[in-house]
């Protein structure tokens, strides 16, 4: 009997040939998406040399991407709610596809610029499918097993980015330098468009009117916080920058107002006000943008002194930050089972600790290699330490949050999500970069190892006093949990 019973669950345990099917082609999109996002880190003295770019421009090929992908997240996972996953999968496959095109044939900084706008546009409607196809195709109980997948997937292709983008400028193809970045997303998206009929899940959609309003609103709140957070600081903090920032509250408060009076109404809000009324929900989006204020920060900051500093080459960078996702994707893949037994909360607690410990040991390593000699071998036994604490974080931490969501609204939440994971990382860019770049104002070009030995260490500090503020918000995940599972004692 007990065996019957164990094969039984084993058997629940597995995807079925229609789930895995789907689970395979949103994860393919999902890496390159995200790869797509970390690429150009490493592609950036190839990038700048090649189109005579300055370096706020190279700087705006990264932030008109992460800008315009962050600032339409929530409307383009809503959209799916409304007209369907399948549909905004295949047009934001479809748009990213000729974007990436565009990307690689640019013939100067301003046209690259453009096109990264729309690339990001473009990923702003596809990435949530991806969420919510995951929540809505896959049953509860293999749904944590295809959140672990996608965490993998994420820590994998945010180390796979620079890998690839470092091997193809390095193998210069047909001396096309950096386009081969952008250009390999094309056949990634033909197979993606052709396949997407009959691998991802038909969805009609609700078939409502989108929240105009609350999109407009959602948009200018967002742009009030990314537009300073990512070029501010290259602009000397201007006074704009400051206005910008001061709108958000304002603008945060006119949003919350208008979702409540359209819901009040009757209408379908863009994001339902009754999810904000779930402790759990709100420290979880909390617990995403502070997580990634970390995680984000230390890859951009440690190419850019393993590149400018030790003269280290794309592919030598890429390989050197490695370590980072093979830790993680150890235990993004065993991190349902760790779930299964300690429950979210812990897994979720151990992760950020795990995390706490790495960075620390990090700041220990730089201090006490002085030549910078070597640093990349010097890292690697502490970023796989972090690593392990970020997979048992990113899958669990998902489906923990999606669990919890009707799946009416597993569109809008998925852009909401991957919208605090956004502003986390541009957060925490900002953030260290006021310690990294502390009175320099030249180029990256003149920046000595000295310095930047320095530099990183005084980042990596925000980064431990973030993974710390993460696990306290975990703290308070769990003690909410509890209290939810007690339930009143009369």
């Amino acid at each position: 009997m007990s065996g019957s019973a164990t094969s039984a669950a084993s058997v629940s345990h597995r995807f079925l040939p229609a789930e895995r099917r789907a689970a395979a082609l949103v994860l393919g999109a999902a890496f390159m998406l995200l790869a797509d996002t970390s690429i150009v880190n490493v592609a950036m003295p190839s990038l700048q040399r090649d189109l005579g770019a300055s370096v706020p421009e190279v700087q705006l090929v990264v932030a008109g991407y992460v800008v315009a992908y962050a600032v339409m997240l929530i409307t383009g996972g809503r959209l799916g709610d409304l007209y369907g996953r399948r549909r905004m999968f295949m047009i934001g496959a479809v748009s990213f596809t000729l974007a990436s095109l565009a990307c690689g044939l640019a013939q100067g900084p301003g046209q690259l610029i453009a096109a990264r706008v729309w690339q990001g546009l473009s990923a702003s409607v596809l990435y949530p499918q991806i969420i919510a196809t995951l929540h809505i195709a896959i049953p509860a109980v293999r749904r944590g097993r295809a959140f672990a997948l996608l965490g993998a997937v994420v820590s994998c292709a945010t180390i796979a980015g620079p890998i690839i983008a470092g091997l193809l400028i390095a193998a210069d193809v047909a001396g096309l330098q950096w386009r081969p970045i952008f250009l390999i997303n094309v056949p990634v998206g033909i197979v993606l468009i052709a396949l997407a009929p009959r691998m991802v899940p038909a969805h009609k959609g609700l078939r409502l009117r989108l929240d105009h309003a609350g999109s407009v609103t959602v948009v200018l709140l967002l742009i009030s916080l990314l537009v300073p957070l990512t070029i501010g600081r290259d602009q000397g903090w201007p006074l704009w920058g400051w206005l910008l920032l001061l709108c958000a509250p304002v603008l945060l408060v006119v949003f919350l107002r208008l979702e409540s009076a359209l819901e009040r109404r009757g209408r379908f809000p863009l994001l339902r006000p009754g999810l904000w009324s779930d402790p759990a929900f709100r420290l979880s989006l909390a617990l995403y943008l502070v997580y990634f204020s970390a995680v984000v920060p230390f890859f951009l900051y440690f190419s850019i002194t393993l590149q400018y500093g030790l003269g280290y080459g794309a592919l030598a960078t890429a390989a050197a930050m490695a370590p980072y996702a093979v830790g993680s994707t150890v235990t993004s893949l065993w991190s349902a089972r760790v779930v299964a037994r300690f429950t979210a909360p812990r897994t979720l607690l151990a992760g950020c600790a795990l995390c706490v410990v790495g960075s620390a040991l990090m700041i220990a390593t730089i201090g006490w290699n002085g030549s910078g000699r070597h640093l990349g071998w010097a890292m690697a036994p502490t970023m796989v330490l972090t690593g392990l604490g970020l997979g048992l974080v990113l899958g669990p931490l998902l489906n923990f949050v999606m669990a919890r969501v009707r799946h009416d609204d597993s569109g809008a939440v998925s852009g909401a999500l991957s919208t605090a994971q956004q502003l986390g990382s541009s957060l925490g860019v900002a953030v260290m970069g006021l310690a990294f770049f502390r009175g320099f104002h030249g180029e990256l070009t003149d920046l000595d190892y000295p310095r930047l030995r320095t530099d990183m260490m005084l980042g990596l500090v925000v980064v431990v006093t973030a993974f710390a503020l993460a696990s306290a918000l975990v703290w308070l995940i769990a003690r909410g949990s509890r209290a939810d599972r007690d339930g009143p004692t009369s």
